[in-house]
C-alpha cells in the first residue's frame, strides 16, 4: 500500500485555514490531495453556551462539542483509503481530538490577529449567509472569541508549524510541497 500523509490545519475562525487549504490542493493537484473541512460536520442540534460577557445564551458553533466527531473521523479514515497522496483535515478544533491529532503526520496552525479574523468573519458571513454586520460582530465578541480562547488557541501547542495568516501562503505552500515530496 502506498504511503499517505494526513495533514491537519487549524486556527481560529477567519484565520485563513480554508484559503490556505484550497490554495494547497490547487497547487498540489486535486487527484493527489483530498480536503476535508470540519465545517461540514456541525451537529444539527448544537450545544449551548452562556456568554461570559453578557450572560446571553448562544448556539455554540465554536467548541469541539459542536462537531460530529465520529463522522469526521470515519470520513477521514475513508479518505485515507482512497488513491491520493495527501488528506488534509481543516478546522478550528481538530487538534482537540487526540485520536485524530495522533493520526496526523503534520499539524499546521494558522495564527492571525483577532482584528483581521473578525473582519474576515464579517465579510464572509455577510456574503455567504446574508447576515448583518452587528449580528456577526456581536456573536463573535460575546461568544466565539471566548470559545476560541478555550478550545482553539490552546491547541497551538500541538502544531509542528505555525503560519502567519495575514501573509500570502505562496512560500509556505512551496515548503509544504517539498516536505510532502520528501515523505512520499
Amino acid at each position: 500500500m502506498k504511503q499517505k500523509l494526513l495533514i491537519g490545519v487549524s486556527g481560529g475562525s477567519g484565520s485563513g485555514k480554508t484559503q490556505f487549504c484550497k490554495q494547497f490542493v490547487e497547487a498540489f493537484g486535486e487527484k493527489r490531495a483530498i480536503l476535508i473541512s470540519a465545517d461540514h460536520y456541525f451537529k444539527k442540534e448544537l450545544p449551548k453556551m452562556i456568554s461570559p460577557l453578557t450572560q446571553k445564551e448562544y448556539d455554540d458553533w465554536n467548541s469541539p462539542e459542536s462537531l460530529n466527531y465520529n463522522g469526521l473521523l470515519e470520513d477521514t479514515k475513508k479518505a485515507l483509503e482512497q488513491d491520493v497522496d495527501v488528506v488534509i483535515v481543516e478546522g478550528a478544533y481538530i487538534f482537540s481530538y487526540k485520536e485524530l491529532r495522533e493520526m496526523m503526520q503534520l499539524k499546521i496552525f494558522i495564527d492571525t490577529d483577532i482584528e483581521l479574523r473578525l473582519y474576515r468573519r464579517i465579510k464572509r458571513n455577510m456574503n455567504l449567509f446574508h447576515m448583518e454586520m452587528d449580528e456577526i460582530a456581536s456573536y463573535f465578541v460575546e461568544s466565539a472569541k471566548f470559545q476560541e480562547e478555550l478550545y482553539s488557541t490552546p491547541t497551538k501547542v500541538y502544531a509542528d508549524i505555525i503560519l502567519n495568516g495575514a501573509k500570502d501562503f505562496e512560500v509556505p505552500i512551496q515548503i509544504l510541497d517539498a516536505y510532502i515530496k520528501s515523505k512520499l
